[in-house]
């Protein structure tokens, strides 16, 4: 009977482990694949549409880690046009992982940051990068959330304020303005993707947004029900703030 209970909670926890990379997997598809179907596009002249998917361009990757992802795009890569894609592209996957892990009762935390790092093999990300955003989901995160980093704010910024005027260097300023208007700043002073928000609602979720509120309300009302009888105090302080936030911003408006 031993046997059989272990074997069923590890089928448990790897198929927990499956889901949320093959949901990764899915999520981040079509952020990395070029809309060749966009009405603006075929709008374009023949001879704008090259800068258009250049513009759009982007390179994310994902390494698998135990229980976890680290997903991430460089800043550098010298055939990427706008820059602020690649951080675009891990805040949206971010926040929608987060929010879809509460809604389908599967939770995640995490960090974005930015620092240095190298790929050392296809898929395979050294450097402070790793370090730091691990360092912020561990200590700083906490419950299901995902903390920005103090550097990706300030990269985000210096994009924003950017006044360069060739058109590639606009698109990185209000990219990176939208990505800011994205975030929201906590009671403890650190920033978090609000997916919650209008801003990320408009470009993300849109016609889901609220299915997903309402099941996730669901969630964390019954998680904090559970840590409340049980005098779970780290717990139930964690998911009280959870609901705080999701009682802020209701899905109705």
């Amino acid at each position: 009977m031993r046997y059989r209970s272990t074997k069923l909670q590890l089928r448990d926890c790897i198929g927990s482990i499956i889901t949320l990379q093959e949901r990764a997997e899915s999520i981040l598809k079509p952020l990395l694949e070029p809309n060749l179907d966009s009405p603006f596009r075929a709008s374009l002249e023949p001879e704008e549409i090259p800068i258009w998917d250049e513009m759009q361009s982007t390179h994310i990757s994902t390494q698998r880690w135990s229980d976890g992802l680290v997903s991430f795009s460089p800043l550098g890569d010298t055939d990427i046009e706008c820059r602020s894609n690649g951080i675009y592209g891990v805040i949206c996957f971010s926040g929608i992982m987060c929010f879809l892990g509460l809604a389908s009762g599967r939770p995640v935390r995490g960090a974005v940051e930015t620092a240095w790092g190298v790929e050392i093999h296809k898929g395979e990300l050294y450097g402070a990068v790793v370090a730091r955003s691990y360092e912020i989901e561990s200590k700083v995160a906490q419950y299901p959330r995902i903390v920005v980093g103090p550097e990706t704010i300030k990269f985000l910024e210096a994009l924003s304020k950017n006044d360069a005027q060739d058109i590639y260097s606009r698109n990185d300023q209000s990219l990176a303005k939208l990505c800011l208007n994205m975030l929201i700043q906590n009671a403890d002073g650190h920033w978090m993707i609000h997916y919650l928000g209008k801003t990320f609602r408009f470009s993300v979720t849109t016609e889901s947004h609220a299915t997903f509120y309402t099941k996730a309300m669901k969630y964390i009302t019954d998680q904090l029900s559970e840590y409340r009888k049980n005098k779970d105090t780290k717990l139930a302080f964690r998911y009280a703030n959870l609901m705080q936030y999701f009682e802020a911003f209701p899905a109705s408006e």
